[in-house]
């Protein structure tokens, strides 16, 4: 239904709840309790946020039901009818109009930020509104343009209002920095609290959100790669942040090493892979707070060369983990690829039998790309960083959509693969995230 609210809303910078009372007059029928569940309503009742379309006709009829209808779908009995074919009979004798009193409580955040903001908002180029928002545990954090501040903080009394679960309501303030991956943000509402809980991949995590960085938007991509995860899979995470692909890998079994240069990020990766430890699964995690750069020179790159080794030497363990990979994860999009100077050093660099090495290398980077061919883009700019490696050995795929020009990308690099490149769970479909 659409719903016109009154014009004295707009621009309104603090909430009146009353103001969003009004008296709208709405279709119906007086239909049978027995006949409430089978008919084939389609889109023709009236849809309102904590709104009953059924209600009882008085207290004391316990036989039939009032059926509210949409009154921009239903504007007479004939379309009552034509709807819903399986109550002619009540429609013939009972069809009418009510009117029904709306308040604040049966608008969504979306109408009433709609109602509030002025018309011209956005009008000359496309910005959050208001509307749009992330849910990070009992936090509700907004990215707001300038021209949006003036209400932000009756866009925040909104949101705590209508969120039961959201106690706090944050605003962005600058851009993420590039060193630590954190953002300087403000309480705009609520409780003074910023570190949450939330689940993600059957695992709890806990931080503090005013210091680490962590999107909820990129659920589905860690979900992705943890689903390409083996168990005994060893997984090295120069950019672990607060660990949403290194605990989910140690429950499943992985052995893994998670590094972060921001302190505070470290601080909860290890928190959240003790919390989520389990001796069942004999994870085994290690945990660093290092330059990318020296975690790739000094932790990974003599751990994978001693793994091959210790592995090629012994023939049970090349039997038992023939079907195993070693995993190097770089999410950190802005920068990430300028880190693989490191690995074609190391490629360069004499690696002894490495020709007979039993576990493939997957190196799974992340990306920003605005060019109109991503892939091309990407490999253009590999190959400048990574000459010693073919283009075969190269794959990209879109991961989201981040600005209206600009896509987030995953380019993956195997190494060392003797057998034929394993597929990314192909029998597995992933929707594509391109939200903001």
């Amino acid at each position: 239904m659409h719903l016109q609210l009154p014009s004295s809303l707009k621009g309104m910078t603090k909430l009146d709840r009353d103001q969003f009372t009004q008296v709208v007059t709405v279709p119906f029928v007086n239909v049978p309790v027995e006949c409430i569940q089978t008919a084939k309503w389609k889109n023709a009742l009236l849809t309102l946020h904590l709104f009953k379309n059924v209600r009882d006709l008085d207290p004391t009829s316990k036989t039939h039901k009032q059926v509210l209808f949409d009154p921009d779908v239903i504007k007479s009995k004939e379309d009552v009818i034509n709807a819903v074919p399986s109550i002619t009979k009540y429609a013939e004798e009972s069809f009418d109009f009510t009117p029904i009193t709306l308040t604040y409580a049966n608008y969504s955040i979306e109408q009433v930020i709609k109602a509030i903001l002025p018309d011209d908002l956005g009008k000359d180029k496309p910005i959050n509104t208001g509307s749009g928002y992330s849910l990070i545990g009992h936090i509700a954090h907004f990215n707001l343009k300038d021209a949006v501040l003036p209400y932000k903080h009756i866009i925040a009394q909104v949101v705590l209002d209508k969120l039961s679960n959201v106690k706090t309501v944050v605003n962005k303030l600058h851009e993420i920095d590039s060193v630590y991956r954190n953002f300087e943000l403000e309480i705009i509402a609520g409780e003074p609290n910023t570190i949450v809980k939330c689940r993600e991949s059957k695992a709890t995590f806990q931080f503090d959100f005013a210091k680490v960085y962590w999107n909820p938007r990129l659920s589905t991509e860690r979900e992705r790669i943890v689903n390409i995860l083996h168990r005994d899979d060893f997984i090295f995470d120069v950019f672990a942040g607060v660990g949403p692909f290194v605990v989910p890998a140690a429950m499943l079994g992985c052995t893994v090493y998670g590094n972060d240069i921001n302190p505070e990020s470290v601080k909860w990766m290890t928190v959240n892979l003790k919390a989520n430890h389990s001796k069942k699964s004999r994870n085994e995690y290690h945990v660093f707070n290092l330059d990318g750069r020296e975690f790739l020179r000094t932790i990974a790159f003599p751990r994978i060369e001693s793994y091959q080794q210790e592995v090629k030497g012994d023939d049970e363990k090349k039997w038992c983990l023939s079907s195993n990979k070693i995993v190097i994860l770089m999410n950190l999009p802005d920068i990430a690829l300028t880190f693989l100077d490191v690995v074609s050093e190391w490629l360069s660099s004499s690696i002894d039998g490495s020709e007979q090495w039993i576990l493939p290398v997957h190196i799974h980077c992340y990306t920003f790309s605005k060019a109109d061919n991503r892939e091309e883009d990407i490999r253009t700019r590999l190959k400048s960083i990574l000459p010693n490696v073919n283009d075969n050995q190269i794959t990209c795929r879109f991961v989201r959509q981040v600005a209206p020009n600009k896509d987030m990308m995953c380019v993956r690099i195997v190494l060392f693969d003797n057998k034929k490149n394993e597929e990314e769970n192909p029998t597995k479909r992933f929707k594509q995230d391109s939200s903001e």
